[in-house]
């Protein structure tokens, strides 16, 4: 469910369109309700919420006045301004505010559950986005920490810092949250516990200002760094090590680089130049050599190529006979027959 609120100086519209976002199945649910912009205002000074549904004149502060200050305050917040048809050409000038939404009055209430619904998804496909890019960002950091590069992973940190939207009484919030999802990290994929003894990260929870935050998480991060320093087998070791592992353990199935990826929290783009870098290899084509010889002890035990190509990750015998030929120079059964000659 998506929060929102609702905005208007006249009592009754205020309670019919509060209770028909309720209950209309839209997917929002309504957290407060206000006479005018300056009491929303108020409210959004300590709260988030996802959409605002305001009317255009109200006695103080206009529905105009509250987008503007969505807009440079909080943008990640969407709003649907109400307005009569006199108004509405008046209403468009909240287009500079980023607003995209209008209702016009008397409200038509399957309008107004067509507009929920468009915004509901618009805001899904935008959170879902954050998501990915936060952990895209993320990932650039751990990398940066595994390869024990200090200037390339404060920079990395600034980025995803700086990158926060929220107001500054939630930045230490988000800072903790990112070393809680590193700390993780080290500890599932490379057997690296960082302790509260080396770096106390929950102390993030209790600074408040911006300044606080940037410098605290600088700190925490050298104190990761220098415990990674101190570990006897580099961490590049240990990384590659679980990506051959990965593959040596899978290459029956249909894995890809993705999922490799994956099991070592890289992004596609960074685990393949880091393969190549620790290995000489593209991840393909080692993935394909491991495959080929394993193929080549199943010919050696006499086994159908049907069913060595599923035991190497092929679903076609067909497309199995092909690669094998493409990497060996001669058929599956050609190979097994020189072999036999030999």
């Amino acid at each position: 469910m998506f929060s929102a609120i609702v905005v208007d100086d006249e009592p009754i519209i205020r309670s019919s369109i509060s209770s028909f976002i309720d209950s209309c199945g839209a997917g929002f649910t309504v957290a407060a309700s206000f006479r005018d912009g300056s009491d929303a205002i108020k409210y959004l000074e300590e709260n988030d919420v996802d959409l605002v549904i305001s009317d255009i004149r109200m006695v103080t502060v206009s529905g105009i006045d509250l987008a503007q200050y969505i807009y440079e305050n909080k943008p990640w917040i969407h709003v649907i301004l109400l307005s009569g048809y006199t108004e509405f050409e008046y209403a468009k000038a909240a287009i500079k505010y980023n607003v995209k939404e209008y209702i016009t009055k008397p409200t038509d209430f399957d309008e107004m559950k067509n507009t929920l619904i468009r915004m509901g998804n618009l805001i899904a496909e935008q959170k879902n986005n954050n998501i990915n890019v936060f952990l895209d960002s993320i990932m650039q950091l751990y990398a940066a920490i595994i390869a024990k590069n200090s200037d390339e992973a404060q920079l990395e940190l600034k980025l995803l810092l700086d990158g926060n939207t929220r107001q500054n009484e939630q930045l230490g919030q988000y800072a903790f949250n990112i070393f809680e999802i590193i700390i993780d990290k080290l500890y599932a994929n490379l057997n690296i516990r960082i302790t509260s003894e080396l770096t106390d990260y929950n102390i993030l929870l209790k600074t408040n200002s911006k300044d606080e935050v940037y410098q605290t998480s600088s700190v925490i991060l050298e104190h990761i760094l220098n415990h990674l320093l101190t570990k006897d087998k580099k961490t590049d070791n240990i990384v590659i090590d679980k990506l051959i592992q990965f593959i040596n353990e899978n290459f029956s199935k249909n894995i890809s680089l993705q999922d490799a990826a994956e099991t070592v929290f890289f992004n596609p783009a960074y685990c393949s130049r880091f393969f190549k870098e620790q290995t000489g290899e593209n991840f393909s084509d080692y993935l394909l050599k491991v495959r080929m010889e394993h193929a080549v002890s199943l010919l050696k035990e006499n086994k159908k190529v049907t069913d060595i190509s599923k035991e190497c990750g092929y679903n076609s015998s067909g497309y199995f006979t092909r690669v094998f030929k493409e990497y060996y120079n001669c058929t599956p059964s050609e190979y097994i027959h020189n072999v036999q000659r030999s």
